[in-house]
C-alpha cells in the first residue's frame, strides 16, 4: 500500500479517535515526541552517536522482557548506543528506570510516513528491533528505504489478533517481506507469521524472552510490608477493572474462616488506586497505600489491605507473598505475566482468560506449577485450599521456579541470530 494512502487512512482513524486520544488515550503523553519533535538534550545525545540500535517495546511488559537482551547487545556490540521507544507512558517511565544512563528513551513516532522519515533521518539506526509483533507499516518500509535491517524479537500473534491480520494480509504481506529476521515465541507463532507473508527461511522459534527477564528481587526497606510471622499475604497482581471487587468479596469471605489473612491489590494501572480505595472503603475494608508506608502515621496497623499505587515495583511484593493471583484473567483481557511470581517460588492462581500468555500458562500447568480457575467461586475455593495447606503452597511454588528456570536462554538465541544478519553484522 502506498505511503500516502496509508497516511490518509491513519488520519481518518485519528479523527474518530480524537476524543479518546485527548482524554484518556495512551498516546496523549509525549505528544511532541510522537510527532518527531525532541528537546535539545535528546537531539544532542542522538547526534553524538554514530551507531544506534533502535529497540521498540510497546509497554511495561515488553520493556522488562527486553532487558536481558539489551544487556547482551551492549556487551556484544560495544560501539552502538541503544534508543528505546515505547507507546505507553508507563512503558516509557519503566524504560527510563531500567535502561543504562547512556541509553536514550523516546516515544514511538506516529506511523505517518513524513514523521517516520524525519525520525529516521535523526536517529540513523544501524538496526531496528521490534518486540512482540508491532507491525507499523511506514516504520518498517522506511527502514527498508534506508537499508536498515529489521528484526522482530519475541514475536507472537494471539488467537484474537490472528483473524484481523489475515483480513489485512494484502497490507501486511509486503511489509513482512521487508523484515530480515523473525524470532518467534512458539511454533504456533512461527506458523502464523509465515501464513501472513513472512519468508520461511527468516523465521525461527527462539522461545520467550519473558523467561530470561525473571528473577526474585531482594526486598528493599522502603517496600518491606509489616506482616506478622503468623499472617499470610495474598497478592492480587496487575488487576483490571471489575476484578478488584471480585477479589475484595473473596477476601472478606476468606477472612471469616482465616483471621490471619492480609491482601495486597496491585492494579495494572496505578492511577486507578484512588478509585479502588474508595471501593474498599465502601465494603468496610481498611487499607493503606504502599507509597505512604514509609511514614509512621500511615503504617498498616489494623489495616488488612495494602493498595499498590506505584509503578514498576510489583515484584517487590511478589517476593513477600504467600499466594499470588495474576490479574487480567477473570475478565476477557488476556491476563498478565505470571513469571515474576514464579521466579519467587510462589504458588500461582489465574483465571481462564490468559490468552495473551497462553504458552507460558500451558507450560506452568503442564508442570503442575500453577492453578487455573474458571470463575469467582473457583477462585475462592483455590485460595482456600492454598491457605489451608502449607505443603501445597510449597509444592506449587517450587515447581513454578523450576519451570521458569528450565525455559531460559531466549536472549542468547536471538543474539546468535542477529549476528548472522548480513546487513547488520
Amino acid at each position: 500500500m502506498p505511503a500516502l494512502l496509508l497516511d490518509f487512512l491513519y488520519l481518518i482513524l485519528a479523527f474518530f479517535y480524537l476524543p479518546n486520544f485527548l482524554f484518556r488515550g495512551k498516546h496523549r503523553f509525549g505528544f511532541k515526541e510522537r510527532l518527531g519533535i525532541y528537546d535539545a538534550k535528546t537531539k544532542e545525545s542522538i547526534s553524538k552517536s554514530d551507531s544506534i540500535i533502535w529497540l521498540h517495546a510497546v509497554s511495561v511488559g515488553e520493556v522488562k522482557a527486553a532487558a536481558v537482551l539489551m544487556e547482551k547487545l551492549r556487551l556484544e556490540f560495544t560501539g552502538h548506543k541503544l534508543v528505546v521507544s515505547t507507546v505507553t507512558s508507563t512503558g516509557n517511565a519503566v524504560a527510563k528506570k531500567m535502561c543504562a544512563p547512556e541509553d536514550i528513551v523516546i516515544y514511538l513516532p506516529f506511523d505517518l510516513s513524513f514523521i517516520v522519515k524525519k525520525v529516521f533521518a535523526l536517529i540513523k539506526p544501524k538496526l531496528l528491533l521490534i518486540t512482540e509483533t508491532e507491525i507499523w507499516p511506514n516504520l518498517i518500509m522506511q527502514a527498508g528505504k534506508d537499508n536498515v535491517p529489521v528484526a522482530v524479537i519475541n514475536g507472537r500473534i494471539s488467537q484474537k489478533a490472528f483473524p484481523r491480520y489475515r483480513v489485512l494480509t494484502g497490507l501486511f504481506g509486503p511489509v513482512l517481506e521487508k523484515v530480515d529476521l523473525f524470532c518467534m515465541q512458539t511454533e504456533k507463532d512461527v506458523e502464523k507469521i509465515i501464513m501472513l507473508g513472512a519468508k520461511k527461511d527468516r523465521v525461527h522459534n527462539t522461545g520467550n524472552l519473558k523467561f530470561d527477564q525473571i528473577k526474585c528481587p531482594q526486598v528493599v526497606a522502603n517496600f518491606k510490608l509489616d506482616i506478622k510471622s503468623d499472617e499470610l499475604l495474598i497478592v492480587a497482581g496487575s488487576t483490571h477493572d471489575k476484578e478488584e471487587s471480585i477479589i475484595a468479596h473473596i477476601f472478606m469471605r476468606l477472612q471469616k474462616e482465616h483471621s490471619n489473612l492480609r491482601l495486597l491489590i496491585a492494579p495494572r494501572h496505578a492511577y486507578r488506586a484512588q478509585k479502588i480505595g474508595r471501593m474498599l472503603s465502601g465494603y468496610g475494608l481498611n487499607y493503606v497505600f504502599t507509597s505512604k508506608m514509609c511514614f509512621e502515621e500511615n503504617k498498616a496497623n489494623g489495616k488488612p489491605v495494602f493498595l499498590l499505587d506505584e509503578i514498576g515495583v510489583l515484584n517487590q511484593f511478589y517476593a513477600q507473598a504467600d499466594i499470588v493471583f495474576v490479574g487480567g484473567s477473570l475478565i476477557a483481557h488476556g491476563g498478565q505475566n505470571p513469571l515474576e511470581a514464579a521466579a519467587c517460588s510462589k504458588p500461582i492462581v489465574f483465571g481462564k482468560y490468559m490468552f495473551n500468555f497462553e504458552e507460558i500458562c500451558n507450560i506452568l500447568l503442564k508442570n503442575q506449577a500453577a492453578v487455573s480457575v474458571d470463575n469467582e467461586e473457583n477462585l475462592y475455593e483455590a485460595l482456600n485450599r492454598l491457605i489451608k495447606s502449607g505443603d501445597l503452597r510449597k509444592r506449587l511454588g517450587k515447581a513454578a521456579k523450576i519451570t521458569a528456570e528450565n525455559n531460559r536462554g531466549c536472549a542468547q538465541r536471538i543474539l546468535n541470530l542477529l549476528q548472522k544478519v548480513n546487513r547488520f553484522s
